[in-house]
């Protein structure tokens, strides 16, 4: 059976092709925000298949005497924080008790209310319509 690449390694593979290089017709801002939001993706996406390996007891591909469930494809996660918007593949799982739910992404997900919040604030403190208060 032929192996699949992880999309933590597929971040990893897309990270160093920009560090070489191997990409083209960026400004400086641009090359820098590039490698934020692959390096940030990576760590993201690192930490979901770490939670979901700890969950099931074993990392890919690995064999355990006792299954506690099986890897089950990827589902498209994005998250739309302040700095921007970063791509993750979420983990599934299928064949446990109950559903995995990873702990992380149920925290970063939140972390939008906090930019709705601001912009909320903004726009009753007169910063969308240029009024602004003095400080």
């Amino acid at each position: 059976m032929e192996k699949k690449i992880a999309p933590s390694e597929q971040k990893a593979q897309a990270l160093r092709a920009v560090l070489q290089g191997q990409v083209a017709g960026q400004s400086g801002d641009e090359l820098l925000s590039t490698l934020v939001r692959l390096s940030t993706e990576r760590i993201l996406q690192e930490a979901l298949e770490h939670e979901q390996a700890q969950a099931l007891g074993r990392g890919r591909y690995e064999a355990r005497g006792e299954k506690l469930g099986y890897r089950n494809g990827y589902e498209k996660g994005t998250l739309k924080p302040a700095e921007g918007i970063f791509q993750v593949q979420l983990p599934q799982s299928r064949g446990r008790e109950e559903p995995f739910r990873s702990a992380v992404w149920g925290q970063l997900a939140n972390t939008s209310e906090v930019l709705k919040r601001l912009i909320v604030e903004m726009d009753v403190g007169g910063c969308r319509t240029g009024i602004l208060s003095t400080v």
